[in-house]
C-alpha cells in the first residue's frame, strides 16, 4: 500500500490571582510549559519508538510533507520546510493552508527516495518529524538525518486516529491543540449528516489503491474506513482487527467488491489500467459510474485530514 509521516520564560507576577489571568490568556501554554528552560527536553515513547526531542522546537522541519506536516502544524509546531513526497496539489493543502507559513520552504527527492540531506542541513531544523512507517522502514535514511537534528518519528493514520493523536499529544504536552482540531472534525461530521445523512445512509463503500497493474489494494483497518463509518457509510469489509490493514485483488477475485455500489479509490485516475480492464468495468459501482478517484496526500492522515476526506464522501453521496 502506498502508503508507506515541529523561550518560553519563567513569568513573574505579583499576586496569585493575577497569575491565573495570565496562564489563561497564553491560550494553549500550560504552567509546565511557561516554566521550561531553552533547553528542556521531552523523552518521547511511542508504538516502539523513543527519542529525547526538544520540548519547544523552534525550527521543525517535516520529510513527506502529508500526515507528519499535518500531526506538526496541528501540534502548533513552528514549520519551517517540508518535503512534499506527494505532490503539494490536493485537498490536504486546502485543509493546512491556514496553518502553513507562506515563506515555509520545501527540499527535493533523489529517483532513490532519499531527501536532499545538504538542503536539509542547510536550513538548520532543530527537530525533524516523519512518520513512523517511514522511520520503521527507513525510507528516508533515518540516520543521515538524526545527524542533523533529532527526530520524531510519529504514528498516524490508523483507525483509532482520534486515539493516536491524543496519547501523542499527551506525551508532546499539546492536548489542547489536538482536541481542538478532533472537535473541529466532529462538527463538520455532525453537519454532513444534517445535511446528507440519508444519502449516506444508502451507500456502501469500499476504500482502496489503484495499482500499476490490473488490481488494487483493499483497506480493511484504515484512517480512511474511519471517516467513513463516521459519516454512517456501509464499509462491509471493514475489519478493525485486521492488522495488515489490506489485501490485494486482481481482476480473478474482483468479486469480492462486488456487493458495494461505491469504489473510493486512492490513484485511480493515476493508474489507468486498473479503470480500463474489462473485469474491472463489470462491477456495479464501474456500471454504475460510481469509481471516484481520491488524491494520495489524504491516504494517510489525522484530523485534517479526514475533513478533507469526510467532504469528499459527502459528494460522492451526492453525486449522480
Amino acid at each position: 500500500m502506498p502508503s508507506r509521516a515541529r523561550a518560553r520564560r519563567i513569568l513573574l507576577v505579583g499576586v496569585a490571582t493575577f497569575a491565573v489571568s495570565a496562564l489563561v490568556a497564553c491560550g494553549p501554554s500550560t504552567a509546565a510549559e511557561l516554566e521550561r528552560s531553552d533547553d528542556a527536553t521531552i523523552s518521547f515513547d511511542y508504538a516502539g519508538f523513543s527519542a529525547e526531542i526538544p520540548a519547544d522546537p523552534e525550527r521543525v522541519l517535516v520529510i513527506e510533507g502529508r500526515a507528519d506536516l499535518e500531526f506538526s502544524l496541528t501540534l502548533g509546531y513552528p514549520v519551517v520546510a517540508s518535503g512534499f513526497f506527494f505532490g503539494r496539489d490536493g485537498h490536504l493543502y486546502d485543509e493546512l493552508d491556514e496553518l502553513m507559513a507562506d515563506d515555509l520552504a520545501t527540499f527535493e527527492f533523489a529517483d532513490s527516495n532519499e531527501p536532499d540531506y545538504e538542503a536539509i542541513a542547510a536550513l538548520d531544523p532543530d527537530l525533524i518529524v516523519m512518520r513512523l512507517n517511514a522511520y520503521n522502514g527507513d525510507f528516508y535514511g533515518a540516520d543521515r538525518l538524526e545527524q542533523i537534528a533529532p527526530v520524531l518519528a510519529l504514528d498516524t493514520g490508523a483507525t483509532d486516529w482520534k486515539g493516536q493523536m491524543r496519547e501523542q499529544a499527551a506525551i508532546l504536552e499539546r492536548s489542547e491543540q489536538v482536541e481542538a482540531e478532533i472537535a473541529r472534525y466532529d462538527d463538520l461530521v455532525e453537519e454532513i449528516r444534517a445535511r446528507s445523512g440519508d444519502r449516506l445512509d444508502e451507500m456502501s463503500l469500499a476504500w482502496g489503491t489503484a495499482l500499476d497493474d490490473v488490481g488494487m489494494y483493499v483497506f480493511t483497518n484504515t484512517h480512511s474506513t474511519a471517516v467513513a463509518e463516521d459519516l454512517g457509510i456501509d464499509v462491509p469489509l471493514s475489519d478493525p482487527e485486521d492488522e495488515e490493514n489490506y489485501f490485494e485483488i486482481s481482476a480473478e477475485n474482483f468479486d469480492i467488491v462486488s456487493d458495494v455500489d461505491t469504489l473510493a479509490l486512492f490513484a485511480f485516475d493515476e493508474s489507468p489500467a486498473l479503470g480500463e480492464s474489462a473485469a474491472f468495468q463489470r462491477l456495479p459501482a464501474s456500471r454504475s459510474d460510481r469509481v471516484f478517484s481520491v488524491d494520495l496526500t489524504l491516504n494517510n492522515g489525522l484530523a485534517r485530514a479526514a475533513t478533507a476526506l469526510a467532504v469528499e464522501l459527502e459528494e460522492m453521496a451526492n453525486a449522480g
